[in-house]
């Protein structure tokens, strides 16, 4: 999955899980969700080691492409690393429990990193050193290509939509209770289909998987994002 797919399954699972989590999280429930969204984009950090060169990120070593960032002990360091500035933008300066806070924070950041792993699982080729140092890989299982569009405006549409709901209130209080439970199905539908996608989807070739985003999707929907995704691509392989 690309990086920003990533984001927002993470965000998507984080509003699925927010109406239990708030209750005990120390800081704001859009913060928790914030946090999410940022720990399952982090394991991609991996490529600033092209400033090595290309070959090193496509590399087997350590900091290579899917290698110590995409496994148990590599999101817990990002995560430990990244609460130290996101400490005073999520949880607040000042906060009466800083501590309790803080490992909040970690978990939430740790947790994103886990939803993008479980996300690169189904992509076709690189397994995955999860439980590294151990010699033991997950993934390659071939489900979804490297980018899909579908997935993009799912997650995009989604999001937007939650968002208009989320605003009703405002406009009309008394349906603020029946509006957050709306809001909240649609991110789980959203939730579901996602991880429904990735079990049941099939990668077998590139051009496959094109002619099968063409059947979810109008080429008007697929051609730019597509594109974006090409050249970028094409900077990562020249």
């Amino acid at each position: 999955m690309m990086t920003l797919n990533h984001g927002f399954s993470g965000y998507i699972c984080a509003r699925v899980a927010a109406p239990v989590l708030k209750r005990h999280c120390p800081f704001s429930e859009k913060n928790l969700v914030l946090a999410l969204f940022l720990g399952a984009m982090l394991p991609d950090l991996d490529i600033i080691s092209t400033v090595l060169g290309h070959g090193a990120y496509f590399s087997g070593a350590w900091y290579g492409h899917r290698q110590f960032s995409h496994s148990v002990p590599g999101t817990l360091m990002l995560a430990l690393l990244f609460s130290i500035p996101l400490f005073p933008v999520l949880a607040g300066r000042g906060h009466p429990r800083p501590r309790r806070a803080w490992l909040w924070l970690v978990g939430a950041l740790w947790a994103g990193g886990w939803v993008h792993i479980f996300g690169d699982l189904f992509t076709p080729g690189m397994k995955m050193p999860v439980f590294w140092p151990l010699d033991f890989h997950l993934g390659g299982f071939s489900h979804i290509g490297w980018f899909s569009p579908y997935l993009l405006w799912l997650f995009v549409a989604t999001i937007a939509i939650g968002w208009g709901l989320r605003l009703i209130p405002n406009w009309h209080p008394p349906a603020k209770r029946w509006i957050g439970w709306a809001a909240w199905g649609w991110y789980g539908v959203a939730a579901y289909r996602w991880v429904n996608f990735l079990l049941t989807s099939r990668y077998d070739s590139f051009s496959q998987w094109a002619g099968y985003q063409q059947d979810l999707l109008p080429e008007v929907l697929i051609a730019p994002v597509t594109e974006g995704v090409r050249v970028l691509w094409f900077w990562l392989t020249r």
